[in-house]
């Protein structure tokens, strides 16, 4: 019987390496981590922006330049 073109996909290898490389998934080094630590000061440049232009709306004075 010869084996179908999705064996090999369905069964899992062995990795030698996979003890090794575990640390990368882990803790600080979780893929939500470093996207939160992407940008860090993001929050507060946003909320800076947004308290602004509510500002700008409400209490700036209307007129030219």
């Amino acid at each position: 019987m010869r084996p179908s073109r999705y064996s090999l996909a369905a069964t899992p290898l062995k990795d030698p390496w996979e003890k090794r490389e575990a640390w990368r998934y882990t803790g600080q080094f979780s893929r939500y981590n470093r996207l939160k630590g992407m940008f860090p000061g993001f929050g507060v440049g946003a909320t800076a922006f947004v308290l602004y232009c509510v500002y700008e709306k409400l209490a700036a004075t209307p007129g030219g330049h």
